[in-house]
């Protein structure tokens, strides 16, 4: 037999084993794992970073509308000694008697200065219909442009003293997902600087106070709501339903207001007109 023979028998054989595609496959089906594993989480991520930047355009925009409307205005209180609510989601705050209590704005007023049935709302989603073609059709009520109803905003104006034009005031934007139901007053009771519910109840603690949130409350005689921060809300075994507030000023049997979806509160200074 020649060398060139003998060479040609010896050569390795060019290719992969079954062994080494099972390997491979393996590995693969295992990296593709991961990663669709992975993909929930990531679009639950994008929807709240979408949320927060979607509340934080409207909370400034909100502002701007406030201050160029002159709805920080000593006329739009219609109770001089009373804190003054307006907007989605607050326009519903319980406006019944006692001190600290809130109340709704100057009748007429508010009309006059924006379109209350549209002003509060973050309108950048358009409505479309699938029309008669391939492409979606823009949808108008009348000749105006229809909108979905997210993401809007109310505000509370609140004042040290007296609401009279030069008095300076706080005003408050809050932020919902969209416009839920009406807000809940829950009572609570002091215990060591956190606050137990007096009526316990765990839906109530998720829906209305949440962690990581804020409520409205009215901490004692002659004062004007104020919204405090949520640190955290948690159910204990025996059944009690507690909440921890960034705020412990707030009374040993203080009520609060809680609101479905809210997102953020911002509050800025401001001079009444």
């Amino acid at each position: 037999m020649s060398h060139r023979s003998v060479s040609a028998v010896h050569r390795p054989r060019a290719g992969l084993s079954l062994l080494e595609v099972l390997v491979a496959c393996g590995i693969l089906v295992i990296g593709l794992s991961s990663i669709a594993a992975l993909l929930p989480a990531a679009g639950s991520r994008l929807a709240q970073a979408t949320l927060a930047d979607r509340a934080g355009v409207l909370s400034a925009n909100a502002y701007a509308e406030v201050l160029n409307r002159g709805l920080a205005a000593a006329d739009m209180f219609s109770a001089p000694d009373k804190a003054c609510v307006f907007g989605k989601g607050l326009s519903a705050v319980p406006t019944a008697g006692g001190p600290g209590a809130a109340t709704a704005v100057a009748s007429g007023v508010l009309a006059t200065r924006i379109d209350v049935a549209r002003g509060f709302l973050l309108e950048d989603d358009v409505v479309y219909d699938s029309g008669s073609g391939d492409l979606p059709v823009n949808l108008f009520d009348g000749t105006v442009r229809r909108f979905k109803e997210g993401v809007c905003w109310g505000a509370m104006l609140a004042c040290s003293g007296s609401a009279a034009s030069g008095m300076p005031a706080t005003l408050s934007i809050a932020v919902f997902k969209k416009e839920g139901g009406p807000p809940k007053s829950i009572a609570l009771t002091s215990a060591g600087g956190i606050f137990r519910m007096a009526t316990p109840s765990e839906a109530d603690l998720k829906t209305y106070l949440p962690g990581c949130s804020y409520a409205l409350a009215a901490p004692g005689a002659n004062a004007a709501p104020r919204w405090v921060r949520i640190n955290s809300s948690w159910k204990q075994p025996d059944g009690s339903c507690w909440v921890s507030f960034a705020d412990n000023s707030l009374g040993s049997n203080p009520t609060v207001i809680g609101f479905e979806g809210l997102v953020q509160v911002d509050q800025y200074p401001v001079t009444l007109q």
